[in-house]
C-alpha cells in the first residue's frame, strides 16, 4: 500500500462524510451493484484493493464521485454518466481518473469533454446526449474549491473556498481535512470544541488563529446538516 500513501485514502463512511452522501451510495458509485440478477458497473475505477476486507477510495476517485453527484443531480442519467465515463476514457488515451480533470465541463446540450483549442476556439467533442444539465451545479466545485496541477487534474480540494483556510490535501493526513497552516484535522477541533473549550482556548492549544479554528467548525457542522 505505500504507493497509494501520498494519494488519499477514504473509507466508504469517511468518503460518505465528505460527500454528503450514505456510505452505500458511495460504494454503488464507486464500485457497481448488482440488482434482480443483473450487475451494473461503476462509472469509475478504483485503484486500491480492500484493506483488510475494508473497501477504499483515493483523493482522484473521491472528486470523480463528486463530480457525478453534480451530473446526477443536474439531471443527467445514470446510463449517459456511464456513456461519458467510458467515451472520456477511450478518448484522453485511457486516463483512469478522467473526471478528475479540469478538461471536464458542462453545456445545457450536453456534457462535453474540452481535448484543446484551435484557431482560438476550444475543440469540442459530446459525451453523453443532449440532457439539459445544470451548468453552475457542476462547475461550481471545481471552479470555486478545487485546485489543479499543470497537467489539469484536481490536486487538492477548498471545500469552503480558496480563500478559506481548510484543505483536502492527498498528500498531507492522508487526505483528511485540515488547517494547511499547522496540519490539524478539523474534526480534531470540532471534538475540542463540543467537549468545551472555546475557539480562542483551541486557537492557543493548536498555534492556530482563531478565524482558522472558526473555519475548521464551520466546515464540520456543515457536513452534519
Amino acid at each position: 500500500m505505500i504507493k497509494f500513501a501520498n494519494q488519499g485514502l477514504y473509507t466508504l463512511p469517511q468518503a460518505g462524510r465528505l460527500l454528503g452522501e450514505r456510505a452505500a451510495t458511495v460504494e454503488r458509485w464507486a464500485f457497481g451493484y448488482e440488482r434482480r440478477g443483473a450487475a451494473y458497473e461503476p462509472p469509475i475505477r478504483t485503484e486500491v484493493p480492500a484493506l483488510e476486507g475494508v473497501k477504499v477510495i483515493t483523493f482522484l476517485e473521491l472528486v470523480e464521485l463528486m463530480f457525478i453527484r453534480g451530473l446526477l443531480a443536474a439531471g443527467l442519467s445514470w446510463k449517459r454518466v456511464r456513456t461519458a465515463a467510458a467515451t472520456a476514457t477511450r478518448l484522453l488515451h485511457d486516463v483512469p481518473h478522467p473526471f478528475a480533470m479540469r478538461k471536464w465541463f458542462a453545456d445545457p446540450a450536453g456534457v462535453y469533454l474540452q481535448l484543446g483549442e484551435e484557431h482560438g476556439e476550444p475543440i469540442l467533442v459530446e459525451l453523453a446526449g443532449d440532457a439539459q444539465v445544470a451548468l453552475g451545479k457542476v462547475l461550481d466545485p471545481y471552479l470555486q474549491q478545487i485546485e489543479f496541477d499543470i497537467d489539469g487534474v484536481a490536486h487538492r480540494w477548498y471545500p469552503l473556498g480558496f480563500d478559506r483556510p481548510v484543505v483536502v490535501d492527498p498528500r498531507r493526513a492522508l487526505g483528511a481535512a485540515i488547517i494547511p497552516s499547522g496540519g490539524v484535522p478539523t474534526d480534531v477541533l470540532l471534538e475540542m470544541h463540543r467537549a468545551g473549550d472555546s475557539v480562542p482556548s483551541i486557537a492557543a492549544w493548536y498555534g492556530l488563529e482563531e478565524y482558522e479554528v472558526a473555519a475548521a467548525l464551520e466546515f464540520e457542522e456543515g457536513l452534519r446538516r
